[in-house]
This record gives C-alpha cells, sequence and structure tokens, in this order.
C-alpha cells in the first residue's frame, strides 16, 4: 500500500513501482490460475540481476523472456541483495503454487558472502563524510548497528559469523570488543582462506537444497552464472577499459571476480546442475555501464535472448541438453 501511494502519478514509473502484491517486480500476482496445466511455467529466482536493476521497464532478462513467450507464465521472485538461501526460501514458497516446469536461478558471485548470513540478516552499505560505513539490520532485537568499514565491513569474506548470542552480540559493539573476538577467530585458525571455504561449503549445501527441492516439484533447474564485469573475457580494446573503470570500486568487496566465478563453476560441476556461463557472450563496454557492476539494458537483452533460445529448445523435450549454450555435467 504504501508504495502504491508513493507510485501513484509518477511518470515514468520507476522499476521500483513495477512491483505485485507479494512485493516482487511482476505486474501479475502469485496466484494459481484454471489455465495453469495449459500453458508453460517458468519461475525465476535470483537478486537484482534477476530483479532487474539498471534495466530499462520491459528490457530485463526477465521481461525479455516474457516477451518472447507471451503464453507462458512467468513468475519474477528476484530480490536485490538475495543470496541462494533466499532464492532456496521463494522456491519452497511458491513452485508447489506455480508448479514451474522451469526453474532458472540467477547466480551471482557476491552471493557466497550473502549465504553466511541468516535469513533476517541484511546488510546495507552506504557514504558519510566520504566514508563508507555498514549498517546491520538484525531482526532479532531490531536494533540498527553502525560498523566501522576499515575494521569490520570485509568479515563476510572472511567467514566470520554473525554474534552467536546477546553476550558476544554487546561484545562487539564497542572497538575492542571487536578486536578481542577477531583475535578468538586468529587463535582459533580462522584465516581469510579458512573464510572463502566456508563459504563455498555453506553455498553448496544451499545449491544442494535446491536441487533436490527442484527434483522433488519435478521441474528443472537451470543456473545462470552471472559473471563479475573482470570475469568476461574481454577483448583487446577493453581490457585498458576494464582497469579503469572496475579496479577501483571500493564498495565491492575483494575476491569476488575470478576466483568467487571459478568457486561457482566447480560447485555447478560437482553437483551435477546445468548452468549458463555467458563470459564470452558480454561485452564489458557494451553491457556494462560505467562504474556499475549490473548489466546495461543491452547486456539484460542479449542474456535474455539467449535463454529465451534455451527455454524455446526445452520446450521441445522438456530437456535442457537441447540448448547448446548450456553446460549439462554428471553429478560427482
Amino acid at each position: 500500500d504504501a508504495m502504491v501511494e508513493i507510485c501513484q502519478g509518477r511518470e515514468p514509473r520507476p522499476p521500483r513501482c513495477f512491483l505485485n502484491r507479494q512485493g516482487f517486480r511482476d505486474t501479475e500476482e502469485f496466484a494459481a490460475g484454471d489455465d495453469f496445466d495449459e500453458r508453460m511455467r517458468i519461475l525465476m529466482l535470483g537478486d537484482s540481476f534477476a530483479f532487474g536493476q539498471l534495466a530499462e521497464i520491459g528490457k530485463s532478462y526477465v521481461e525479455t523472456i516474457e516477451a518472447n513467450f507471451p503464453q507462458s507464465i512467468v513468475w519474477n521472485t528476484g530480490i536485490p541483495g538475495a543470496g541462494t538461501n533466499q532464492a532456496l526460501t521463494m522456491f519452497q514458497e511458491y513452485a508447489p503454487i506455480l508448479q514451474p516446469q522451469l526453474t532458472i536461478l540467477g547466480f551471482y558471485v557476491n552471493d557466497f558472502g550473502d549465504n553466511v548470513l541468516p535469513l533476517d540478516l541484511r546488510l546495507w552499505l552506504g557514504m558519510k563524510d566520504g566514508r563508507i560505513f555498514m549498517r546491520r539490520y538484525d531482526n532479532n532485537d531490531g536494533k540498527t548497528v553502525t560498523l566501522d568499514e576499515q575494521k569490520d565491513y570485509y568479515y563476510r569474506a572472511h567467514g566470520v559469523e554473525p554474534p552467536a548470542n546477546e553476550i558476544e552480540r554487546a561484545v562487539g559493539r564497542t572497538r575492542l570488543g571487536s578486536l578481542l573476538l577477531r583475535l578468538i577467530d586468529i587463535a582459533r585458525g580462522e584465516s581469510p582462506n579458512h573464510g572463502i571455504e566456508r563459504e563455498v561449503a555453506v553455498t553448496r549445501g544451499y545449491l544442494r537444497a535446491l536441487r533436490d527441492s527442484a527434483a522433488a516439484q519435478d521441474t528443472a533447474l537451470l543456473v545462470l552464472l552471472i559473471p563479475h564485469p573482470h570475469d568476461v573475457t574481454p577483448s583487446p580494446a577493453s581490457q585498458q577499459y576494464i582497469l579503469d573503470t572496475f579496479s577501483n570500486l571500493s564498495w565491492h568487496p575483494p575476491l569476488v571476480a575470478g576466483e568467487r566465478y571459478r568457486n561457482g563453476m566447480q560447485l555447478m560441476e560437482e553437483l551435477g546442475l546445468p548452468y549458463l556461463n555467458p563470459v564470452h557472450l558480454l561485452d564489458v563496454e557494451l553491457d556494462y555501464p560505467l562504474d556499475d557492476i549490473h548489466w546495461s539494458s543491452a547486456g539484460h537483452q542479449k542474456i535474455g535472448a539467449v535463454l529465451s533460445d534455451c527455454i524455446e529448445a526445452f520446450q521441445v523435450r522438456q530437456d535442457l541438453s537441447d540448448c547448446e549454450q548450456v553446460t549439462m555435467p554428471e553429478p560427482r
């Protein structure tokens, strides 16, 4: 109701004004229909890429699919900032209603860090007096904690758990207490590499659970691996553009590119999850706006076109292997 009031009379309508009653970027309510048995049904999972961040209205990759398959039902549960843990929750909530033949998960490299956070905890970054700060919204006590960026921003990348109890929460709110907790982590041998390993292990569990839930629901699951600009295969002309544009994004966590993307592919191979790797399809200069890791409308439409080809092939035999762009690994 609040969004309806805020968006009323705004032209052109911003993307966040296209929300259904469940709060997702979709023009239709998520409710079962009498014609479901007669139509192709697709469930979209993911974060800001699936939501359509930076894409013009009607030009996100999900909206491109909807336009190419007007007789199909496409539910978009993409939420900016969501991880695989929340995608799993969305699948368990809406797949029993939609009964999709195909589910497409958008997996971005920062999902590794998002997945180590509880579902009820969100991080929000902002700028104040030229400095990055982080607020942590924890539904357990409803309070907001401002953390110093230099000390605490990268705790996700190092695999440090949010406070395990009220005592640890209180200790961690002071600089000395935060230092003490970090020293304890070091004494336990929790190095940055340990943190990466932990993120991979946690993400593996969520992907496995999603794979098994999809199998139980009798829906094919396709993962769209979403590359950071550094992961995209650059042309010689765009190599310097990448260095000049994306190397100094201070608000973006380290180790996001390269290693995390390889970790993502390795997990798909290990779990036998069909995946689409678009690094050779994207062009950094054309498909990534200046100083942003999200796709432009051109990038969204390029990915939407490739996914549409896969959906068209899938419709023939209900088999993702018919799409030449999809890698079909064997479970290990």
